[in-house]
């Protein structure tokens, strides 16, 4: 996928470690679809641990797992946990978006957490949320849509091209 490297922004990403990568994407698809901030925006740098670990320690089995790594984590999830049905990507990335937004009936007028393997933690509406996800170019790997209530969350899994929603 060589053509992402295309505008100045994406040139400039060469000369930083990789997690910052997607949090500069983030941030220009904000910028370039004129995406309001008070529906989308990075989480408070002072707030975004705390949300992180209440992630962790909910949904986690981190008593196997006790270093907080959000790389991967969805393989470390609790088994207790109430499981939906996998919804695969199968090659169209809007519509498996617009099939993930159907999991959250009932709730897009609330402010839900993405949360991003790397450890940036966004806050937003559903509509926004698939919007930037929506435009992402190849440079996204896990993340997990979460109800403010910590009571479920929807969990993106790269390498399986798929996502669950889970309750807890």
């Amino acid at each position: 996928m060589d053509d992402w490297k295309n505008t100045e922004w994406q040139k400039k990403l060469k000369n930083k470690p990789l997690k910052y990568w997607i949090r500069d994407e983030i941030e220009e698809i904000i910028k370039e679809e004129n995406i309001d901030r008070k529906r989308f925006s990075e989480y408070s740098k002072f707030k975004y641990e705390d949300v992180v670990k209440r992630f962790y320690y909910t949904f986690v089995d981190y008593e196997k797992f006790p270093k907080i790594e959000m790389s991967y984590c969805w393989l470390k999830f609790r088994s207790s946990f109430q499981k939906g049905n996998d919804i695969y990507v199968n090659g169209e990335w809007k519509y498996f978006l617009y099939q993930v937004g159907t999991l959250i009936k009932g709730r897009k007028d609330i402010k839900l957490y993405m949360i991003l393997s790397e450890g940036w933690v966004y806050e937003g509406y559903i509509k926004e949320i698939l919007d930037v996800l929506g435009e992402t170019d190849g440079l996204l790997e896990d993340f997990y849509i979460v109800s403010p209530a910590f009571d479920w969350m929807i969990a993106y899994c790269d390498d399986g091209e798929s996502a669950t929603l889970y309750k807890v």
